[in-house]
């Protein structure tokens, strides 16, 4: 903001010139003011705000006289009273108070570009759900998705370039190990939360899933337990790329490395997130390890993973450890194919997601922390109706 200083004293002029020349600005400080004020607006919305301190300052009174001013109570000159409203005429200043009264009546309205994998993923599925219930009692705020294989960086790439050219106001990002992703998402320079998995190096307002490594250590002692904590079993993830696949991997293989040595550990295979590589790569590890006693499934696809252990006719031979409780996991768990599954609450995902992007667009308020957690649980037979209730009915895409 520029300051000008004012020439020779005025002898006759407003009282309220007269304060601004005592203070070496002059008249133009206030049309300078509310013209960076409009183009900050214009670009930031109310980025640059006018507090009750600063109409003081203007106006050449105490901060008790604004405040009384504004709120119409007694003990304010007439001429004081009048000099104050003209500085907050001038500067457009409006109280929090009303100012909240505004954003209720007519909230502005922000764009969320959501990038997810695709919703036959029964945990993103009933993710997507429980976000779009946060969005209807949210008024303004509208979600975008933009689901994509996991392995398609280029599809993903290009729909940055293309939302680039948008008004978007913030990117909820499941994120891969990709440079050229990392420095798209800098290069845009909007807010991101990243949705399980992030991307490494990117700007991010924070991370919301599960501690993977924690729940992959779980996952290890879950599966050796089923097969008696020995003989040979193998690991199964979607990606190298998704540092949540690598997180839990490494979490399973230390434990199994340092507190289970009887167990003879096979892979990883990947299955590239995709049913019919998981259920071919299932046949090909069944075909070839005639011994296997076990599988963890660090991802998703187990429905085809299970299905392939149906199909060689070793449901009993073969235990398997997966994660997220949809149906065709609960259906795995009635069967007796599934021992266990690890379940990461998706809807309180997607509530928690929705919710803290909406606190930040809306009130400035940043998130609870660089990585919100959510809840692990654990499913068996005994507890599967309620868990598998969280998933709701699967939405295909």
């Amino acid at each position: 903001m520029r300051v000008f200083c004012s020439g020779r004293p005025q002898s006759k002029t407003h009282p309220f010139q007269n304060f601004l020349s005592s203070c070496m600005i002059d008249s133009l400080l206030l049309q300078s003011y509310n013209e960076e004020k409009r183009n900050c607006t214009q670009k930031w919305g109310s980025l640059l705000k006018i507090t009750t301190q600063r109409i003081a300052e203007l106006a050449g009174v105490s901060r008790g006289a604004v405040d009384k001013t504004i709120h119409g109570r007694p003990g304010v000159r007439a001429d004081v009273r009048r000099r104050i409203l003209q500085v907050i005429q001038e500067t457009g200043y409006v109280s929090p108070q009303e100012r909240k009264r505004a954003q209720a009546a007519h909230p502005r309205e922000t764009t969320v570009a959501v990038v997810l994998p695709r919703l036959s993923n029964p945990h993103f599925a009933a993710m997507k759900r429980s976000m779009d219930e946060q969005c209807r009692v949210l008024p303004g705020m509208h979600l975008e998705y933009y689901p994509f294989d996991t392995a398609d960086t280029a599809g993903m790439l290009a729909a940055l370039d293309r939302l680039a050219a948008r008004s978007v106001d913030a990117y909820l990002f499941r994120g891969v190990s990709s440079t050229r992703i990392r420095d798209k998402l800098a290069a845009l320079g909007k807010p991101v939360i990243f949705i399980d998995s992030d991307v490494p190096g990117a700007p991010r307002l924070c991370l919301v899933g599960e501690d993977c490594y924690k729940s992959g250590r779980i996952a290890a002692s879950l599966l050796a337990k089923s097969v008696g904590f020995q003989g040979q079993v193998a690991v199964m993830a979607g990606m190298p790329t998704i540092s949540s696949h690598q997180q839990r991997l490494a979490g399973f293989l230390d434990v199994m490395r340092l507190d289970y040595p009887d167990i003879e550990v096979l892979g990883p295979v990947y299955t590239q997130d995709q049913s019919a590589v998981a259920y071919s790569r299932t046949l090909r590890l069944l075909e070839d390890a005639p011994a296997l006693q076990g599988i963890c499934n660090l991802a998703g696809c187990s429905g085809a993973i299970g299905q392939a252990i149906l199909d060689r006719q070793r449901r009993r031979a073969v235990r398997l450890v997966c994660y997220n409780t949809g149906d065709d996991v609960a259906a795995l768990i009635r069967r007796g194919v599934a021992t266990f599954s690890i379940s990461i609450a998706p809807r309180e995902q997607g509530r928690i997601l929705v919710q803290t992007i909406y606190h930040y667009l809306y009130h400035g308020k940043p998130p609870a922390a660089d990585w919100i957690k959510v809840p692990i649980t654990i499913a068996i037979d005994e507890n599967v109706d309620s868990l598998e209730a969280d998933f709701g009915p699967r939405d295909m895409g």
